[in-house]
């Protein structure tokens, strides 16, 4: 392991149209220590062809996959090759600011308690058009705690997690390495939420330095890993990761009822969006949380109510700025 060294991963999937600006985003990068492993996991798409012409760079490492793993066991053979005392792992749909890696590594460095530190995002489409940013749609004491650097708790980062996926990009995210080995790595157990379910576990062994500036862009387009996947199983991995996190951590009784209050919502919110996906789904989906956590079904009520309210708040409120015009 190399003192200083960050290994970024990217995991290369069917994503030629994006990897030129992925891999030039990279290579600007003004952190002059980085090793770029690229592991491209039988691309039926011309990504190898593409990734080649980066070979010349020093930094650059390709690895051509023979058989088809799936994004968690490339990005764990990734972690395996690496040599650099920090991961980040690099969408390769996304893309970042050449400073991203710089201020990520100072920031865990500023902070010795800390096993990993993000940036916010900003959310691009498909053309790079910006869409906004994820901090803006952060619950209130996210935003109250992350209006500029900090350093966030394990515990309070675990808090955060319950209530929604704060580090919603991969991208965005350093790690040191050991950290990543002490947690277990990806767990194989998720398809759509293996990051998610890993933040848990960081968060439970270290705390999480936060970069205000968004220096991360995260491809909102619909052939990333969680669009692509099934919604009976990604409200599932939802309802088994967060209702298991419940049960695990140490939360007071009120914790508790918020908490299963908004995995009811993000059902509920299922239901209301995707209404055929939703009824069709809703018998296993009900099975399921009555086998992970029985109770949490009590609060499937009060979820549905207060969503119905903020979404009159939310009415009134615009029609109010529009009287004031």
């Amino acid at each position: 392991m190399t003192p200083g060294l960050v290994s970024i991963v990217v995991a290369s999937y069917n994503h030629a149209e994006y990897l030129v600006e992925r891999m030039q985003s990279l290579l600007a990068q003004t952190y002059p220590a980085i090793e770029i492993l690229v592991i491209d996991d039988c691309s039926p798409d011309n990504s190898v062809e593409i990734l080649k012409t980066f070979q010349t760079d020093p930094r650059v490492r390709l690895i051509v996959r023979e058989v088809n793993g799936g994004w968690v066991a490339v990005s764990n053979q990734g972690a395996e090759l690496a040599s650099g005392e920090y991961l980040l792992y690099a969408n390769c749909d996304d893309a970042c600011e050449p400073e991203m890696v710089s201020k990520l590594v100072e920031a865990i460095q500023k902070n010795p308690s800390a096993g990993v530190a993000f940036c916010r995002s900003l959310m691009v489409d498909a053309s790079g058009k910006v869409l906004g940013d994820d901090y803006a749609g952060r619950e209130p004491a996210f935003k109250a705690r992350c209006a500029g650097d900090t350093l966030i708790s394990g515990r309070e980062m675990s808090r955060f997690l319950l209530h929604s996926c704060v580090m919603p990009n991969l991208s965005s995210v350093l790690m040191r390495k050991s950290e990543f080995l002490a947690a277990g790595g990806f767990s194989g157990q998720y398809k759509a939420n293996s990051d998610w379910d890993l933040f848990f576990r960081l968060a439970e062994r270290c705390d999480v330095a936060y970069v205000a500036a968004p220096l991360n862009h995260f491809r909102q387009h619909e052939t990333t890993v969680r669009s692509q996947t099934k919604s009976q199983v990604t409200y599932e991995e939802f309802f088994r990761l967060l209702l298991g996190e419940i049960r695990r951590l140490d939360l007071s009784f009120f914790e508790r009822c918020k908490y299963r209050t908004r995995v009811m919502a993000l059902w509920g919110h299922h239901l209301l969006t995707q209404p055929m996906h939703g009824l069709r789904n809703f018998p296993y989906h009900l099975g399921r949380v009555l086998a992970l956590d029985p109770p949490a079904v009590l609060f499937f009520p009060v979820a549905v109510v207060e969503h119905a309210l903020s979404k009159v708040a939310g009415v009134l409120g615009r029609a109010f700025r529009s009287s004031d015009r």
